[in-house]
This record gives C-alpha cells, sequence and structure tokens, in this order.
C-alpha cells in the first residue's frame, strides 16, 4: 500500500516539476527502482552492485536470519536528486533558549524502502552515502526507531561503532571495483 502511495506521490510531483525525473527498475530485483534527475546519479548496474555486496556483507557481519533486510532491499526504491535537502534539528540548550541547527544532508532514510540521495560528479556509488543510509534501512528493518536517524548518540543503542566501520569497508570494496 504504501509503495502505491509513494509512486502515486512521485507521478504526481514529477508531472509538476521543471526537472524531468525518470523512474529506472534496478537489475538486482524486480521490485526495487530508482529514481534520477540528471546524468550525474550512478547507473542502474552500479546501484545494483552495491545493493548486492552491502548485503553479502551485511550478512556476513551482523546476520539477516528471517531475511528481513534482503526483503526491504529486494523492494527499495532510490532517489537520487542533483538539489541539496536541509534538514533542521530544534533542541532547547540548557539556559532553555531555542537553537536551530541546519545541515545539508547527501541522504536521508525516509522509511524502510525508501531512501533519497544527493547526487555527486564521479556518478559512483563509493562517492555517495548510499551505503551509510542502507545501514540505516536494515537496522529500521529490525526495529532500531526510524533506522536510528540520531545514530550513536539516542538510545536505545542500535548504531553502533561497528556499523562505522562496516561502512568504510563496505565503500573501500566499491571502491576498489569502481562501483
Amino acid at each position: 500500500m504504501i509503495r502505491i502511495v509513494i509512486l502515486t506521490l512521485f507521478l504526481f510531483l514529477g508531472s509538476c516539476s521543471a526537472v524531468q525525473k525518470q523512474m529506472v527498475n534496478l537489475s538486482h530485483s524486480p521490485y526495487s527502482w530508482q529514481i534520477v534527475d540528471s546524468p550525474e546519479a550512478p547507473t542502474p548496474i552500479r546501484v545494483s552492485q552495491a545493493i548486492t555486496i552491502f548485503y553479502r556483507q551485511w550478512e556476513k557481519t551482523f546476520g539477516d536470519k528471517e531475511g528481513r533486510i534482503k526483503k526491504n532491499l529486494d523492494q527499495l526504491m532510490i532517489e537520487w536528486s542533483s538539489e541539496e535537502k536541509a534538514h533542521e534539528t530544534v533542541v532547547r540548550n540548557k539556559k532553555g533558549q531555542i537553537v536551530i541547527t541546519r545541515k545539508i544532508v547527501k541522504g536521508a532514510t525516509l522509511c524502510p524502502t525508501y531512501v533519497w540521495l544527493k547526487t555527486n560528479q564521479y556518478k559512483r556509488v563509493f562517492a555517495s552515502s548510499l551505503v551509510h543510509e542502507l545501514v540505516h534501512v536494515a537496522l529500521w528493518t529490525q526495529v532500531c526507531r526510524g533506522g536510528d536517524p540520531d545514530h550513536e548518540q539516542g538510545y536505545p543503542p542500535c548504531w553502533t561503532t561497528q556499523h562505522n566501520k562496516f561502512i568504510r569497508h563496505v565503500n573501500k570494496i566499491l571502491l576498489q571495483l569502481d562501483i
């Protein structure tokens, strides 16, 4: 049901936008797609290869006994965008004053099967934040509230330093394979 809503929203927003977007199937699964708005996005074959490598390494490192992570990766929608996105955080400091922090983000996992990513000039997955976002997908699948968006800072502790090492390891593999 959520996929229908997302696809409908994509079609509606795509028809209103000045930027021409294209939806392309990813070869690792007939149910995985990527949306691109510029030629700077990695090719679908590179993205599929990266997802396959990610999953094999995840399974070897952390496991996936019930196959839930594999299922989400096989139903993944990835949106590559040339436009920047900002994330705002609103907190109160020790004096009770409201502090708004605004950061430009390179990627965001919006739900367990939808990832937004900023394109880069290299057209390579290792130079993007895809692997980082796939860790959020995997953690979300394992019932970590929203994929643990605050990384190592929150409770319960889902994201660990082991996840950071894993991202570096997988990106190194992708770099060596020029993916």
